[in-house]
């Protein structure tokens, strides 16, 4: 009997490794490694549009007549926790449709707060849900946190672009 569970033991250590990798590829959207699909904060307090934030996302196109449905949402940071929270109801900007699924689109929207208190700040970042849609029904999604690294000088929608905002008074 002792061989036995030796022998289930060793099949089961093999068996973990390629487990472990299934469930890698699971909690990874597919999604996100998609070229063209991105979020980033493109507007942070600036001096036209103070205590505000903007959130530009680029959704590539699914399949044929796959409409990219989009929602922004902002979160603050809790220093004290060292952990990110809902902003509320003001920092939801719902589901919206972005695309009618023909090709790579972007968008965004720009969420105004009260400033803080003088000597205060207030960091703030984006999570965006996507969906890919058919005739009413949902065919992909992909949820995706803002991220640096889309700046365009080309393209005054994304003069910068960061992966959270701080407003600070």
């Amino acid at each position: 009997m002792a061989l036995g569970a030796c022998a289930d033991a060793t099949r089961m250590r093999r068996a973990l490794p390629a487990s472990i990798a299934a469930l890698a590829l699971v909690a990874v959207p597919a999604h996100a490694r998609e070229a063209g699909l991105w979020a980033t904060v493109n507007l942070c307090d600036t001096p036209s549009k103070p205590a505000a934030m903007g959130v530009r996302v680029s959704i590539p196109k699914h399949g044929s007549g796959q409409q990219q449905w989009v929602r922004i949402r902002v979160e603050w940071f809790d220093g004290t926790a060292r952990a990110w929270r809902p902003i509320g109801p003001g920092g939801d900007a719902g589901w919206k449709r972005l695309g009618r699924g023909k090709a790579t689109v972007q968008g965004g929207t720009t969420f105004t707060f009260q400033p803080p208190a003088a000597g205060q700040r207030l960091v703030l970042h984006g999570v965006v849900d996507l969906q890919w849609r058919k005739k009413g029904k949902v065919k992909g999604r992909a949820k995706l946190p803002t991220e640096s690294g889309h700046a365009s000088p080309s393209d005054p929608q994304l003069a910068t672009s960061g992966d959270s905002c701080e407003i600070t008074r």
